[in-house]
C-alpha cells in the first residue's frame, strides 16, 4: 500500500520506531467515523502495517514493544498497585493532581498516558480478522514473558494471600496449609513447562483450591463483620488468579489476544476511577452496616396491640428523659463558654440523655425510621409478596406515630411542670424573655426556615442510624463481646460472670450508644460547621423541638406575654416538623438499604403504589393502633419479635 500520509512518514524517517508518537497518530483517528467501509482508525492501521513492512521496520517495531517492561504491563495493567483500600485510592488521586516521571521505555506507563477509553477497547474488539492476525503475529510477546509476568504476580498474589489477617478469618488452619503458600511454585513449574499436563493440572487445582479459599473467607465476613481492607485484598487477590489464569494460557501458546488486548484497556482505563474501586468494596460494607442497622430496627416495629401500648409508655419515658435535655441545652447555651466547649458540653447534655434512654428502655421516636427502612429492604429482597410489606410500613408508620405522641405528649406537660417548679423555688422563671421568645417562635412552620431545618434534621438522623450500625459491624468483626468475655485481664477482675456480663452489655447497647453519641454531635456540631462557612443553620428535632416550645411557653405565661396563637402555630409546626423527620431520614435510609442490597427502583416504586392504595382503602391502619388479635406476619425475615 502506497504512503500517503506525511506525518506517518515523517514519524517513520528516523529509523527505529517512537512507540508514543506512533500510537498517537493512530489514536488520533477516529474509532467511530468511516472511510471506505471502515473506521478511519483501521485505516490507519492498515497504513502503518504497509509502512513499517515496506521501510523493514516490523522487526524493530516488535522489540521495542517486547520491551522488559512488558512483564509489567501485562502484569499490572487494570489491578489495583496497593494492597489497601486508602492506600490505592490516595495514589489515585495523587496522579490525578500531581504529574510524574515514568522510566523511559516503560510500556505500562506509556499505555496509561495515552488516556484510553471503552470507545478505544471496542475498536480493538472489532478489529477485522486479517488485522487481528498480522498485528498479533507481530506484536505477541514470546513465551518467556508470559511466563514471567505469571511468576511475578504469583509472588505478589502469595504476599496478599499470606497476610496475617486474611490467615485469621480461618482460625483453625495452619499458614502452611493456606493454597497461596503453594501458589509461587505451582505458577513457576506451569511456566516452566507450559505444555506440560501435570504441571497444568497442579495449577488447575491451586486455582480451585485458592477460589474456594476466597470464598470460604467472603462468607465468614459476612457471618462476622465486615473490614473494606479485607474486603478490597480478596478482590484484588481473585483478579490476580483470574489474570495469572490468563497469562499461563499465553504461556501455552492459548488464549484470546483481541479479548486481552481489550481488558488491558478496560483495565487502564478503571486504574484512574475513583468511583469504581470504591463501588464493590464500599457496597459489601454498606449492606453489613445496613444488616445491622435492620436487626436494631427489628424492635421499632410495634406487631400488635400489646406491643403498640409497650411503645407507647416506652416513648413517654423517652420524653420525659427529653424535657431534662431541653432545659439543660437552654441552661448550657447562655453560659459564657467558648465555641468549642460549649458544643462539647451540648453533646455530652444530649449524649448522655439519649444513653439513658438506651439503658431504661425508652424511646426516642425521631431515631426509628432510619432503623425501619433497614428491616423493610430486607423484606423488599425476599420478595414474599406485597401485602405483607405493605403491611410492614404500616407497622412501621402507626409505631412511629404512637412513638412521637408518646415522646411528644409527655415532655410538654412535664417541661411545663419544669418551670412551674422553677418558679416556686427560685421566684422566677429559668429563661431569659428572649430565649423563651425565640423558643416558642422557632417552631412557628412559616417563619424562617423552620421547615427546611426539620428536613436537615432528618438528614443527621439517618447519619447517626449509619454510626450505629458500623458500629455494629466493627464490634461483630473484632467479635468483641466474645473478647471482652474471654479477656483473662477482666476475668481476673470481674470473674467469669461478670466478664461475660460486659460482654452480653456491649452486644446489646454498644451500637445504640455510638448512633445516639453521634446524633448528639452531629446535632450540635453541624450547626457550628454552617456557622463558621457563614451560614445560619439550626435542628429541629420533633421531641425536643416539642420540649422547648413547652418550657419557652411557660416561661413567657409565668411572665404575662404569652400570645396563645403562637402557641398554637408551634404546635402545628411540632407535627410539621415530626413529618419531615420521619420522612427524610426514613427515604435516606430506605434509599441506602436499596442500594447496598443492588435493589431495583422499579421494586420500590410498585411497593409505594401498593401503599398508596392501602392508604386510600384504610387510612387508620398507618395511623392507629393493629385490631386486638392482628399481628404483623412472623416470617417477615429477621423478625426478632417471632
Amino acid at each position: 500500500m502506497p504512503l500517503s500520509d506525511p506525518r506517518l512518514d515523517e514519524l517513520l524517517s528516523g529509523g527505529a520506531p517512537r512507540l508514543e508518537p506512533l500510537l498517537r497518530w493512530l489514536l488520533e483517528a477516529s474509532p467511530l467515523d468511516s472511510q471506505d467501509g471502515e473506521p478511519r482508525r483501521t485505516t490507519r492501521l492498515r497504513r502503518l502495517h504497509a509502512a513499517l513492512a515496506f521501510r523493514g521496520l516490523s522487526g524493530p517495531l516488535s522489540e521495542a514493544w517486547n520491551h522488559a517492561s512488558a512483564i509489567r504491563l501485562l502484569a499490572e495493567t487494570g489491578l489495583p498497585d496497593r494492597t489497601t483500600l486508602v492506600g490505592e485510592g490516595f495514589l489515585r488521586i495523587v496522579d490525578r493532581v500531581i504529574p510524574r516521571l515514568d522510566p523511559e521505555g516503560d510500556l505500562y506507563a506509556l499505555v496509561d498516558r495515552l488516556d484510553l477509553d471503552e470507545a478505544d477497547a471496542v475498536w480493538i474488539e472489532r478489529l477485522p480478522v486479517d488485522l487481528r492476525i498480522i498485528w498479533g503475529a507481530l506484536l505477541a510477546p514470546p513465551q518467556a514473558i508470559w511466563a514471567h509476568a505469571a511468576r511475578l504476580l504469583a509472588h505478589r498474589a502469595a504476599a496478599v494471600g499470606l497476610s496475617r489477617d486474611l490467615l485469621a478469618l480461618d482460625p483453625e488452619g495452619s499458614d502452611a496449609d493456606s493454597p497461596f503458600f503453594h501458589l509461587t511454585r505451582v505458577v513457576h513449574e506451569a511456566g516452566d513447562r507450559p505444555g506440560d499436563a501435570e504441571a497444568r493440572a497442579a495449577w488447575e487445582a491451586c486455582w480451585g483450591t485458592c477460589t474456594a479459599t476466597l470464598a470460604q473467607a467472603h462468607a465468614r465476613l459476612d457471618d462476622r463483620g465486615v473490614s473494606t481492607d479485607l474486603v478490597f485484598r480478596l478482590e484484588l487477590l481473585e483478579a490476580q488468579l483470574a489474570r495469572i489464569g490468563q497469562l499461563l494460557d499465553f504461556a501455552a501458546g492459548q488464549g484470546d489476544g483481541t479479548a486481552f488486548a481489550a481488558e488491558l484497556v478496560r483495565g487502564s482505563l478503571a486504574q484512574h476511577g475513583l468511583l469504581a474501586l470504591l463501588r464493590t468494596t464500599v457496597k459489601r460494607l454498606a449492606r453489613k452496616v445496613v444488616e445491622h442497622t435492620g436487626e436494631t430496627g427489628e424492635h421499632y416495629i410495634a406487631r400488635d396491640r400489646s406491643e403498640w401500648w409497650a411503645m407507647s409508655r416506652s416513648a413517654a419515658g423517652g420524653g420525659l428523659l427529653t424535657a431534662g435535655t431541653a432545659l439543660f441545652k437552654i441552661t448550657l447555651s447562655i453560659l459564657p463558654l467558648a465555641p468549642l466547649l460549649s458544643g462539647l458540653a451540648l453533646t455530652a447534655n444530649y449524649a448522655a440523655s439519649f444513653c439513658t434512654m438506651q439503658l431504661l428502655g425508652f424511646t426516642l421516636a425521631s431515631k426509628q425510621p432510619a432503623m425501619t427502612a433497614a428491616a423493610l429492604a430486607r423484606a423488599l429482597e425476599d420478595d414474599d409478596g406485597q401485602a405483607r410489606e405493605v403491611e410492614l410500613v404500616a407497622a412501621i408508620t402507626r409505631t412511629q406515630v404512637i412513638a412521637t405522641l408518646g415522646n411528644v405528649l409527655a415532655t410538654v406537660p412535664v417541661s411545663a411542670g419544669l418551670v412551674a417548679a422553677w418558679v416556686w423555688l427560685t421566684g422566677h422563671v429559668p429563661l431569659e424573655h428572649e430565649a423563651a421568645l425565640h423558643s416558642l417562635q422557632g417552631t412557628h412552620p412559616f417563619h424562617g426556615w423552620t421547615l427546611v431545618f426539620a428536613a436537615l434534621t432528618g438528614v443527621l438522623l439517618w447519619l447517626s442510624s449509619l454510626a450505629a450500625g458500623w458500629t455494629a459491624n466493627w464490634s461483630a468483626y473484632r467479635c468483641l463481646p466474645e473478647a471482652l468475655a474471654q479477656n483473662h485481664r477482666l476475668r481476673s477482675w470481674f470473674g467469669a460472670g461478670g466478664a461475660e456480663a460486659l460482654g452480653r452489655f456491649i452486644q446489646r447497647h454498644l451500637a445504640g450508644f455510638a448512633g445516639y453519641t453521634a446524633l448528639g454531635a452531629l446535632l450540635v456540631f453541624v450547626p457550628m460547621a454552617f456557622a463558621f462557612a457563614g451560614i445560619h443553620a439550626e435542628v429541629r428535632h420533633v421531641t425536643l423541638q416539642a420540649a422547648s416550645l413547652a418550657l419557652g411557653s411557660a416561661t413567657l405565661w409565668f411572665e404575662g406575654t404569652l400570645a396563645w396563637k403562637e402557641v398554637l402555630w408551634g404546635l402545628f409546626g411540632i407535627g410539621l416538623i415530626g413529618v419531615l423527620n420521619f420522612a427524610v431520614s426514613f427515604a435516606l435510609a430506605l434509599w441506602t438499604a436499596l442500594r447496598a442490597r443492588d435493589l431495583s427502583g422499579r421494586a420500590s416504586r410498585r411497593l409505594w403504589l401498593e401503599i398508596l392504595k392501602a392508604f386510600n382503602r384504610n387510612p387508620g391502619r398507618f395511623l392507629l393502633p393493629p385490631r386486638r388479635g392482628a399481628t404483623l406476619d412472623s416470617r417477615v425475615p429477621g423478625d426478632s419479635h417471632a
